[in-house]
């Protein structure tokens, strides 16, 4: 159905650059990444200030292996957006755990405007990579307590990933924090 919304919302007005965004990160989880950067790059092309465009470029480049260019969008989009909601946070410290930054991860994943919301898994995650257990085992604690149906396997079979090492990397990461396979 987001499919079929967003290709109408761009059939309706080929000029927005919000429609072509949204289609672009829908298009990323429905398994074609390659339309989904081209729409990314349109909605570019309309306005070059599009700071969600921005964001789901950085988070596509992390899905693709390439996280330290996506840390680079996601940081651009901040920029243009200095009120940003929640979820540039969430994936800005996906990117930065996947490029191995896990400091960085924690401190902009406990930003109060993303902390305690789903992203809290990476968080724990991240922390679990510092060897700081305790606080890592917490995290997941309070984040299963809210998302009672996670497991590690039904996630890893959602996220677009171009290199199975990337997925096994929070796969990784997420069993060593306490999160249920």
């Amino acid at each position: 159905m987001a499919l079929a919304a967003a290709r109408r919302a761009v059939s309706l007005d080929p000029e927005n650059a919000v429609a072509h965004a949204i289609l672009g990160d829908v298009l990323i989880y429905d398994g074609k990444p390659d339309e989904g950067a081209a729409e990314l790059a349109m909605a570019l092309r309309i306005n070059p200030n599009h700071a969600d465009a921005w964001a789901f470029l950085g988070q596509l480049k992390a899905f693709e292996g390439e996280a330290f260019e996506g840390i680079g969008h996601l940081r651009h989009a901040i920029r243009l957006n200095p009120h940003p909601p929640g979820w540039y946070y969430w994936l800005l410290g996906l990117a930065q755990y996947t490029a191995g930054q896990y400091a960085d991860a924690v401190e902009t994943l406990r930003h109060e405007a993303t902390h305690r919301l789903g992203s809290q898994r990476i968080l724990a995650a991240s922390l679990a990579r510092l060897g700081h257990m305790e606080e890592a085992k917490e995290e997941a604690r309070e984040f299963l307590a809210l998302n009672p149906d996670f497991s590690i396997q039904h996630w890893a079979s959602t996220q677009p990933f171009r290199h199975q090492a990337d997925r096994q990397h929070f796969i990784d990461g997420y069993e060593d924090a306490g999160l249920p396979p």
